[in-house]
């Protein structure tokens, strides 16, 4: 993660690029699937707001929680029952490894 000097001391990291797995984005587009067969707009809305979530992780990729998948951190979206892991690798880009719904086995 790099750092920038804002002022007189003070750190501020910069947005780190966000990365999915193919297994991440095949998760989004189960669950997507999955809701479109009872809502079409409500699917599209939901998917977006997880990558909106994983895009947030960037600017901030300290938010969450250490995962139950060691080496991971667990993201809850906001108002939805999905959580998106991360995989901290100490480099430049956070790495979604998959999103899961908080009733879902992981």
């Amino acid at each position: 993660m790099t750092k920038s000097r804002r002022s007189a001391g003070s750190l501020v990291y910069d947005h780190m690029r966000v990365r999915f797995t193919l297994e991440a984005l095949t998760h989004i587009a189960g669950i997507r699937f999955y809701i479109e067969q009872r809502s079409t707009q409500a699917a599209i809305h939901i998917a977006e707001r997880i990558f909106a979530e994983a895009d947030r992780l960037g600017e901030f990729p300290q938010l969450g929680r250490i995962g139950i998948v060691p080496g991971t951190y667990e993201w809850t979206v906001p108002r939805l029952p999905y959580i998106v892991h991360e995989l901290d690798e100490d480099s430049d880009e956070v790495i979604v490894v998959g999103v899961f719904h908080g009733a879902q086995a992981r």
